[in-house]
């Protein structure tokens, strides 16, 4: 071998190496985005800045944003394809989507309130015309048709009306509830808020005044019209009525 072709198998071997770590180089390593990455980048920053977002929010989305880019442009991904249009991106930055156990929870909350503005309503309706008959009845349920004996049970009742279709609606991961337990939570449900009406109605008094008939059938026609804006404004469907 000649001392020529001696000297450029050395050159030759640490060329390849040198191509072969370039090749195998983590795509991440880039420091520098596309032109059109960039200018996403660019509308980006102006559109977040238009927003409500703190200075260490944003910085902190941008910086995320950028390290995914430089990462995923080295296999062809433009950050359109990636996150949408500006608009889009930011809407869902300021305005993130719920994860399904959140939305479960916010959906509880609203279905309690609904339902408990239905038996707080139908409570003030009842007393308010028996209020206006004037009967016994009335008179004998002086603890039961006090505002706050009827204001805690119909608190008491929503959230428990709420959980229990919560229970007995199918379940989204195919788990089957049998019906004998459906039956038993249903009227384990019955009897405490029974026990709770009965409790509440104990209480006479300052702490538990009887409104005029009136005043609970002005309550329960301001009460209807909340509740229908309640069930347009969530769209609810789980309730009893």
């Amino acid at each position: 071998m000649s001392e020529s072709e001696t000297s450029k198998t050395p050159r030759n071997a640490a060329a390849g190496a040198k191509q072969a770590q370039a090749a195998e180089r983590p795509v991440h390593e880039a420091t520098e985005l596309t032109k059109r990455n960039a200018e996403y980048m660019r509308q980006m920053r102006k559109s977040l800045d238009a927003t409500a977002l703190s200075g260490e929010k944003k910085t902190a989305v941008l910086n995320e944003m950028t390290s995914t880019l430089l990462v995923e442009q080295g296999r062809g991904t433009t950050a359109r394809q990636l996150y949408g249009t500006v608009q889009e991106r930011t809407e869902e930055i300021v305005n993130p989507k719920k994860t399904r156990v959140e939305r479960q929870k916010a959906n509880y909350w609203v279905t309690a309130l609904d339902n408990g503005l239905m038996l707080f309503m139908i409570f003030c309706l009842m007393y308010g015309i028996m209020g206006f008959i004037g009967t016994n009845a009335t008179k004998n349920s002086a603890g039961a048709n006090g505002i706050t004996a009827i204001l805690i049970t119909s608190a008491i009742g929503g959230l428990g009306v709420a959980k229990l279709f919560e229970y007995l609606m199918p379940a989204k991961d195919g788990k089957k509830v049998s019906l004998w337990k459906k039956i038993a939570w249903s009227v384990l449900a019955i009897i405490v808020w029974m026990l709770v009406f009965t409790t509440m109605s104990m209480i006479q008094g300052p702490l538990n005044p009887v409104l005029p008939g009136i005043a609970y059938l002005i309550i329960a026609v301001v009460v209807f019209f909340a509740r229908m804006w309640l069930k347009r404004r969530f769209n609810i469907t789980t309730s009893m009525f």
